[in-house]
């Protein structure tokens, strides 16, 4: 499918990536598929070069591919002017803030236990699933430090990100809820850093508060995981 010479180069993985994104933006502007952000579709695709493509291994795509993991660091970062731009906003309701990445963080963790448990999952699985709305690294982390499959908690917190860029603001307008604080407090806490990305096209407010909520999500999940656990398993 692919030249030998073009699979080995690299820029593969980041001309593959660069390409199936353009093409899945056109498709989407096309179609209108206003429910669907590009990179939604653009994942599975690339997902499934890499694993049909005759001679395609992931190493070949990882070697043009880390250029993009290069650029998270500075996306990461670049998410710090809208919290300055709205630090003040972020102030006044510190409270509200602390109190609803607790409270989501709680609720998280109880729900994907319990519906675990009533779906018949094994245990390590189960473990593997309850970090699934925190950022990458620190789901991982606590995947490792609970028993679960790194692996599996990787999957969980992409598939998490990419329904929670498709449908939060759907869910959000479907209940009447049009506060930017509220929105992105929900959306930070609920789908970390991918599924907060899209609030960049709605509003600076819910983007700042967003990438708040992505950090304290992520500690608050490291901290409640461990002692919530046993209380869990001691009920069901």
């Amino acid at each position: 499918m692919f030249p030998e010479a073009i699979i080995n180069s690299t820029i593969f993985g980041l001309g593959l990536t660069v390409i199936v994104y353009a093409l899945c933006e056109i498709l989407v502007d096309r179609l209108r598929l206003t429910i669907v952000p590009p990179f939604v579709l653009a994942c599975p695709i690339v997902i499934a070069v890499i694993m049909l493509a005759p001679g395609v291994e992931y190493k070949h795509y990882a070697a043009g591919a880390e250029f993009i993991n290069f650029l998270l660091g500075p996306a990461t970062i670049a998410l710090a002017l809208p919290l300055y731009k709205n630090r003040q906003t972020i102030k006044a309701n510190a409270a509200a803030i602390l109190g609803g990445v607790t409270i989501a963080t709680v609720v998280a963790i109880v729900v994907v236990y319990c519906s675990g448990k009533f779906l018949g999952a094994s245990e390590q699985v189960l473990l593997s699933l309850l970090p699934k709305s925190v950022t990458t690294p620190i789901a991982i982390e606590v995947s490792k430090t609970i028993g679960g499959i790194p692996a599996l908690t990787t999957a969980a917190v992409i598939v998490t990100g990419m329904l929670g860029a498709t449908f939060n603001h759907k869910l959000l307008a479907l209940m009447g809820i049009k506060n930017d604080l509220a929105a992105g407090l929900a959306i930070g806490a609920s789908s970390h850093g991918l599924g907060t990305s899209v609030c960049a096209a709605v509003s600076p407010v819910q983007l700042a508060i967003g990438g708040v909520a992505i950090a304290l999500t992520g500690i608050a999940t490291s901290v409640l995981t461990p002692i919530l656990l046993p209380i869990l398993k001691t009920i069901w």
